[in-house]
């Protein structure tokens, strides 16, 4: 046999045993997913469109030892107190009898759901984003002229706060120390304080990292350590097995 033939069968060799790997591995994947999804769905609780993706390399294979690494998993409406969020969320170190090590959730709330939230002076503003800030759109004085609210967010491990910086009014972009030279716009600077929403119920190792406007909604930035992953997973009911009391 030359060596010409024998480089061929093994490169032939080789391609047929990486597409059986690739089959394999395919079909594993997709039953980890399956399975990944019921108990993300379980989880969720209320949620619809949940969908999950396997982020390793032949991840479907590596499940078959039990480990799959990390997992992608995305909602498209969830329930929670009262709002419906959509919900994305990396998960690192998952094994298949649904242990986590850590992840990170993105939990993006609807403008219209948060608005209903809004009280005291600006229940009737309307909440958005002028693509950087999160704004509030109102009215201003006796002759009911438009005006923006532009504000800064920044958080805490358990807490939003939401502080206005300028108006657009007019026009014209005007920082809130100055709305007081504006006729009839000082009263509106008095209404516009900083707010802060506590978020005093989250688990421990659940932390807010973040919060960010987008075309969508305002994103809050969950970080999940490995303390409170193991907690989840040490009292529950969905985990591949287990059963409800």
């Amino acid at each position: 046999m030359t060596k010409r033939r024998r480089v061929l069968i093994a490169v032939a060799t080789l391609a047929s045993l990486t597409l059986v790997l690739t089959a394999a591995d395919l079909l594993v994947e997709r039953k980890a997913e399956e399975e990944i999804v019921k108990v993300a769905g379980c989880r969720l609780g209320d949620a619809s469109d949940v969908t999950a993706e396997l982020g390793d390399t032949l991840a479907g294979l590596k499940a078959v030892t039990g480990r799959i690494g990390t997992v992608h998993i995305s909602a498209g409406r969830v329930h929670r107190d009262d709002m419906d969020m959509a919900v994305r969320a990396s998960l690192y170190g998952v094994s298949t009898d649904g242990a986590v090590s850590s992840g990170s959730v993105q939990a993006t709330v609807p403008y219209t759901e948060l608005g209903k939230r809004l009280d005291g002076e600006v229940a009737d503003m309307r909440l958005g984003s002028d693509g950087t800030r999160l704004t509030l759109d109102g009215t201003v004085g006796d002759l009911g002229l438009p005006v923006t609210v532009l504000t800064d967010l920044s958080t805490t491990s358990s807490s939003v706060t939401v502080t206005p910086t300028a108006v657009r009014l007019m026009g014209r972009e005007v920082p809130l120390s100055a709305l007081s030279s504006l006729p009839g716009a000082a009263a509106m600077g008095d209404r516009l304080k900083p707010r802060t929403i506590d978020v005093d119920d989250l688990p421990k190792g659940v932390r807010l990292t973040g919060a960010r406007p987008g075309a969508d909604g305002l994103t809050l930035d969950i970080g999940l350590s490995a303390e409170a992953m193991a907690a989840a997973h040490a009292d529950d009911t969905c985990a591949p097995g287990a059963k409800e009391a």
